[in-house]
C-alpha cells in the first residue's frame, strides 16, 4: 500500500476517515513498525511547480547520509512485515546521486516495495538503466502539461521536451532490459496554469506509457500541502482522524520524524533517528500521544494539520 496524498487509493482512505475513534476499530490498533516509511533522501529541488509551496521553505537544503539511510533500513528489515518504502520527500530525489545504492541497499535487505516520486526531468538514460538495475518497484512521474507552454507555466524551470523524452526512452529501456519494473505512474494535476487539459494528457500519457506491464495514469487533484497552498477552504471544526499515525512515518533527510509528508519545513517533530530507532519513535509516548488525541479530533499544538484540507473535509 502507499500513501499519498494524490493518490486514488489515499484519497479513498482519508474519505472514510470522517468519525472520532470510538467508531473505527482501526484506530485502536496500530502496527508494531509503519506500514509505510517516507524517507526523503533530499529536500532540494531543480523545479519551481505553482503548486509546490517551495518558497516557504526555511529548512536547509541537504541529502540524507548514506549511513543514516542504511540504519533506518537495517531496522525495519528486522522484522516479517516490511514496509513501503519511499524514497523521496520535498525534492527531486534523482538530485542525490547515490538514489540507485539506496535502492539497491533497500532490496537487498527484503524491502518488498520502493517507490518515489520525480519529475522526470533528470532522468537520463544512464540513471534510468541504474535505477531499473537497482530493483525500483515503483515510480511516479509528475507531469503537469501537455505542451510546451502549459507545462513549463505549472513546472518552472524544467522543459517539457527533455521530460518527455526521458520517459519515452525510460520505457524503451525497461523493455531492452527485458524488465517490468518500475512500474510508472503518470500523474497529471488539472489547474489554471495547465488548462486542466485532461483529454490531452490523456492522450499523451497513452501513447508513452506500456500498459502490459502496469503502467498507468492518474489525474488527481490540487491540495493545501498542509499550510503550503490554499486551494480547498479550510472552515469550521476538523471533520476527520487522520491515518497517518496510525499507518506511516515521515522522515527528513537529516533523520528527524515528523508527524506528515506534507510537514515541509519539520515543525511538527515527534523525534530523531540520529539517537532513537524507528520502533522507539513509533512506539513511543509522542506518537502515542498524538494517536489518542487525533482519534478524538484534537490537532492542538499542530498548526500544519490544523490547516490542512484533507482532515476538514466531510
Amino acid at each position: 500500500m502507499i500513501f499519498n496524498a494524490r493518490d486514488r487509493i489515499t484519497r479513498g482512505l482519508l474519505s472514510l476517515a470522517r468519525s472520532p475513534l470510538p467508531f473505527h476499530l482501526y484506530y485502536r490498533r496500530h502496527f508494531p513498525l509503519p506500514a509505510v516509511l517516507l524517507i526523503e533522501n533530499t529536500n532540494a529541488c531543480n523545479a519551481h511547480c505553482v503548486m509546490c509551496p517551495r518558497e516557504k521553505l526555511t529548512r536547509k537544503p541537504g541529502i540524507m547520509a548514506f549511513e543514516l539511510f542504511e540504519k533506518i533500513i537495517r531496522e525495519v528489515s528486522e522484522v516479517k512485515r516490511k514496509p513501503v518504502v519511499h524514497l523521496h520527500g520535498f525534492g527531486e530525489p534523482l538530485l542525490d546521486e547515490s538514489l540507485p545504492d539506496r535502492i539497491r541497499l533497500a532490496k537487498d535487505f527484503g524491502i518488498n516495495h520502493t517507490y518515489l516520486v520525480t519529475n522526470a526531468s533528470l532522468l537520463f538514460p544512464e540513471t534510468a538503466k541504474k535505477i531499473i538495475d537497482a530493483g525500483l518497484d515503483e515510480m511516479k512521474i509528475s507531469f503537469y502539461g501537455t505542451d510546451d507552454d502549459s507545462y513549463c507555466r505549472t513546472m518552472e524551470g524544467l522543459d517539457f521536451k527533455v521530460a518527455l523524452n526521458n520517459i519515452i526512452e525510460f520505457v524503451k529501456i525497461r523493455k531492452e532490459m527485458k524488465k517490468k519494473t518500475p512500474k510508472l505512474i503518470l500523474q497529471y494535476l488539472p489547474q489554471e496554469t495547465n488548462g486542466a487539459a485532461i483529454k490531452d494528457f490523456k492522450i499523451l500519457g497513452r501513447a508513452v506509457l506500456d500498459k502490459k506491464v502496469g503502467d498507468r495514469l492518474n489525474v488527481s487533484a490540487l491540495d493545501n500541502f498542509g499550510d503550503g497552498r490554499a486551494y480547498n477552504p479550510v472552515k469550521g471544526n476538523i471533520a476527520s482522524v487522520c491515518f497517518y499515525p496510525w499507518s506511516a512515518m515521515s522522515v527528513l533527510w537529516d533523520g528527524r520524524a515528523v508527524t506528515c509528508c506534507v510537514d515541509y519545513n519539520g515543525v511538527q517533530e515527534v523525534g530523531n533517528l540520529n539517537s532513537q530507532t524507528v520502533a522507539e519513535i513509533w512506539n513511543g509516548p509522542v506518537m502515542t500521544g498524538i494517536r489518542k488525541n487525533f482519534g478524538r479530533l484534537d490537532y492542538s499544538g499542530f498548526p500544519v494539520c490544523q490547516c490542512c484540507d484533507w482532515v476538514h473535509r466531510r
